[in-house]
């Protein structure tokens, strides 16, 4: 012990330690500017908290790069940043950076009077910055940028304005960007930004270009990039984007050359075969032989390495037949792409897009819209055009119902016509066919299942499978793979691909699409088998039966002839589908409004003979109709004008006598609008106000009875809904408003408000009733939310928390931009700010942004005034000071 204790105090050892010690307590202090502080502080940072930071930023980029997608049929991005969706799964890790290097920040910067002395607060910073631009806080990287541009005079300043462009291109905002672009160019100019830096610049300066499709633009940049990097990897990308940039400009000897060039730079396989593949696809077919390229095509085809990539070759081949202008043979091509099909689902997305674009072309949109469907399918959401291919899919989905509904009728109405005789043998036939269909299926089933017993007897491969075939997931698995074939073929046999691939017996299907035919169990057989009483059954062969199928086929025209003429712009086919109304529905209920658009597309087309035709139709068939009056008198329509705005006029007059409980005004009121000329949604809104006053001033059974005229009379219209909320109310509680609640007893109870308060209280419309029923409402900005997967979430939040509460959701147009999602019924305040509180906590966890909804409560009272006026800023007002207790 005596031995270890000199030891400890031997000279040299307490000189050391001394020294320590006085480092040690010297380096902890930030605000004293010395060569111990600056080198402890500085260490600590660079080895502690901005070391753990970095790591945390570059394993998110790294899993941002392993998860990125490179879809060749667009120019690739400049950086592997993947989707926004793949974005928001590093947030953890970006967070961490963020944490740690503010820690690091907070603990060892050294600002002494506005100088910073610790040289890795700045890398700090320039981590936290762009650890929000991965989060995708774009507000917050800016800012946080700006300050590392006042703050440091070092070579992160430089870079910090590039990223500031890089953010601005990322959050579309492209004005804020290319000013950013410029500040950073005058900087160059005084040769202020290093080589690092300068690359960025180009790469960023090209990706502007390139995200707005200024492929020219972009290309100079992209060339300036090549020569100021040193990395093989991204010298080849920028090379093969630099090819498609030349490639989308029509330069087709530049990217020829330059495809070239990327084949030199040794890329992996698949970007090697597009290269390939480009460099044919950019044949000059004006000034160059097709064939040499339909050869060099053709041997790719032939090449057992490609053989998983036929698809694309196929694809390739589509196009370079397309810029032929040789679209039949490009259909072959794309047919046969689709039959290559090895999992590419995007490659094969796109093929179905390009054969819909085609039909749609040729206007031959039952074909189109079958490419279009199966589009949606495979093509992922993040291929620049889904949105509007998705917009297309369901134009031609609703038209193609109107088809089947055309085709069907006909097909039954000519069944109809057939004798009894006739009829009778096609009803056999088609019995006679699904019989045989159930005889071979009853076959195949049989060789089926002597096939699984055969595989049955060999299960050992199963186990051994695991062991032979590699591991891994099954797709990646060949032996898993080839033994699920065989089980599929085993079981389903040898089956085309294509939609409803388990029915053999497409025949019976045909009137599937419209959902009025479909030949199931319960409609077809008796006994388990099909009969002809069961195939009779939607023949019309009655009077009745074939006035309704008439009225289907009117309907049917009608519908999509509007299609035509207002989503896809085509007047030829809007012309025949109304003359075709016309012809064979004379005295249809579309007669008024198809001869209407028949003249105004002829009067629009300039054939002034055939827009005379309708007009002097209306004007003889209809003479009373606003159409006629139109038609006939040149001013009529300014005259209709002024009185819908003495309408409008009256109405508002009625309405703030209404709130000012001057009942008996407001009804003198509606009895005036009575006797002007009202449209169907004036119509409601007098109706409905009559039914409020009637709520405030007569018998519970009266304002149901009023209500209900309201909800039978007026669907459709604005006020439509809101009648129903309220009967909901009264239906589900047993009581109405009670009509006689004095608004002043209702304020008394609030004795704490402000002077202030109490005398906005007292002007307010809105009553304070935290007893009566409430609803939970959102305003929603339907430009930045998307309302249906909102209701969805709501729906399943309501099924899990409140399956016992009986609640209803509901939607209504506010405005142009904002719906009203409202949840009824609540029995009172305080059970719906409950609510509201949990929903808000839901959709939270569910990533929605508060910023595009406002929620609150309303009572029963006051949802009528709120939403007839859309006082939204008075009514939360009134909410933020009444409701104030109750939250």
């Amino acid at each position: 012990m005596k031995h270890l204790v000199k030891k400890l105090l031997h000279p040299k050892i307490l000189l050391f330690g001394s020294i320590f010690l006085i480092l040690f307590f010297a380096g902890c202090s930030t605000q004293k500017n010395t060569f111990l502080n600056r080198n402890y502080h500085s260490i600590t940072t660079k080895y502690n908290g901005y070391f753990n930071a970095r790591e945390s930023y570059r394993d998110g980029l790294k899993s941002l790069s392993d998860m990125h997608e490179d879809n060749y049929e667009t120019v690739l991005s400049i950086f592997r940043y993947g989707s926004e969706q793949q974005m928001g799964t590093v947030s953890s890790n970006m967070d961490i950076a963020y944490q740690k290097a503010s820690t690091a920040i907070r603990r060892h910067s050294m600002n002494i009077r506005g100088v910073e002395y610790n040289r890795w607060v700045d890398d700090s910073y320039f981590l936290i910055a762009r650890s929000h631009y991965f989060r995708r806080d774009f507000n917050l990287a800016v800012l946080t940028f700006e300050y590392i541009i006042r703050q440091f005079e070092s070579p992160l300043k430089y870079k910090s304005m590039v990223w500031v462009a890089k953010t601005y291109i990322q959050a579309e905002q492209f004005n804020n960007a290319l000013q950013a672009l410029e500040r950073v160019s005058r900087n160059i100019e005084d040769g202020l930004l290093d080589e690092e830096a300068l690359l960025l610049y180009n790469m960023v300066y090209a990706d502007y270009h390139l995200q707005q499709e200024n492929y020219r633009q972009a290309a100079p940049y992209l060339e300036e990039s090549l020569k100021l990097s040193g990395n093989r990897a991204q010298r080849t990308r920028l090379t093969f984007i630099l090819a498609q940039t030349y490639h989308r400009d029509r330069n087709y000897s530049a990217a020829q050359q330059t495809y070239a060039r990327v084949l030199k730079l040794n890329p992996d396989f698949q970007m090697a075969f597009q290269a390939r593949i480009n460099m044919a696809m950019a044949f000059d077919t004006q000034s160059g032989d097709a064939r040499f390229i339909l050869s060099e095509l053709e041997d790719m085809l032939k090449d057992s390495r490609n053989r998983e990539f036929r698809d694309q070759i196929y694809y390739a081949l589509a196009q370079f037949s397309m810029r032929q202008n040789n679209t039949d043979k490009a259909i072959d091509y794309y047919n046969l792409a689709l039959e290559n099909y090895r999992g590419n689902s995007l490659q094969k997305g796109v093929t179905f897009l390009r054969l819909g674009e085609i039909y749609f072309d040729r206007k031959e949109y039952r074909q189109s819209a079958t490419m279009y469907d199966s589009t949606m399918v495979y093509l992922s959401r993040e291929y620049p055009n889904y949105e509007t291919a998705g917009r297309r899919n369901l134009i031609l989905k609703e038209l193609a119902t109107y088809l089947n509904v055309v085709e069907r009728e006909d097909s039954l109405q000519r069944l109809a016509s057939l004798s009894t005789t006739e009829r009778n043998a096609i009803l056999d036939q088609i019995i006679e066919d699904i019989q045989e269909e159930e005889r071979l299926e009853r076959e195949r089933e049989q060789e089926r299942a002597l096939m699984r017993q055969e595989m049955a007897r060999h299960g050992r491969s199963r186990g051994q499978m695991a062991d032979t075939g590699g591991g891994g997931w099954y797709f990646y698995n060949p032996s898993a793979i080839s033994f699920g074939q065989n089980e599929f073929y085993a079981k389903w046999g040898e089956r085309d691909l294509e939609d409803l691939w388990r029915i053999s017996n497409k025949r019976i299907m045909a009137f599937v699409d419209t959902g009025e035919f479909v030949l199931d169990d319960d409609e077809l057989q008796e006994g388990g088998r099909v009969t002809r009483a069961s195939l009779m059954e939607n023949i019309p062969t009655t009077p009745e039966k074939m006035q309704a199928s008439n009225t289907r086929l009117a309907r049917a025209y009608y519908n999509k002839g509007i299609l035509f003429k207002e989503k896809l712009n085509d007047r030829p086919a809007a012309i025949q589908s109304f003359e075709t109304l016309l012809s064979r529905f004379p005295e249809s209920e579309q007669k008024l409004y198809s001869a209407y658009f028949l003249y105004t597309m002829y009067d629009n087309a300039g054939n002034t003979l055939r827009a005379q035709t309708f007009k002097n139709l209306i004007i003889e068939d209809f003479p009373d109709t606003d159409f006629a009056k139109i038609l006939s008198d040149p001013n009529y329509a300014e005259n209709l004008r002024a009185r819908q705005a003495k309408v409008k006029q009256v109405y508002g007059d009625a309405f703030d006598a209404y709130q000012q409980a001057r009942f008996s005004e407001a009804l003198s009121l509606i009895q005036e609008a009575e006797r002007l000329e009202q449209s169907i949604d004036q119509a409601g809104q007098f109706s409905f106000l009559r039914a409020l006053i009637i709520g405030k001033t007569k018998e519970p059974e009266d304002f149901v009875e009023s209500l209900v005229y309201v909800t039978e009379n007026f669907q459709g219209t604005p006020v439509h809904e809101p009648a129903e909320n309220l009967l909901a109310y009264l239906g589900s509680s047993g009581t109405a408003i009670d009509p006689e609640s004095p608004r002043r007893s209702e304020r008394r109870r609030m004795a704490d408000l402000t002077d202030e308060h109490a005398d906005m209280m007292e002007k307010t419309p809105f009553l304070y009733r935290p007893e009566s029923v409430h609803f939970y409402v959102m305003v929603v900005n339907t430009r930045s939310a998307q309302i249906r997967q909102l209701r969805a979430d709501i729906n399943e939040f309501n099924r899990d928390m409140f399956s016992d509460d009986n609640l209803n959701i509901s939607t209504l147009f506010f405005d142009d931009r904002r719906q009203l999602v409202t949840i009824t019924n609540f029995p009172d305040a305080e059970k719906a700010i409950d609510y509201g509180l949990l929903l808000k906590e839901e959709l939270t966890k569910k990533e929605y942004d508060d910023e595009n909804y406002q929620g609150f409560i309303i009572s029963v009272d006051n949802y009528p005034i709120f939403y007839q006026e859309r006082k939204l800023d008075e009514y939360m007002e009134f909410y933020n000071v009444a409701y104030s207790f109750e939250e």
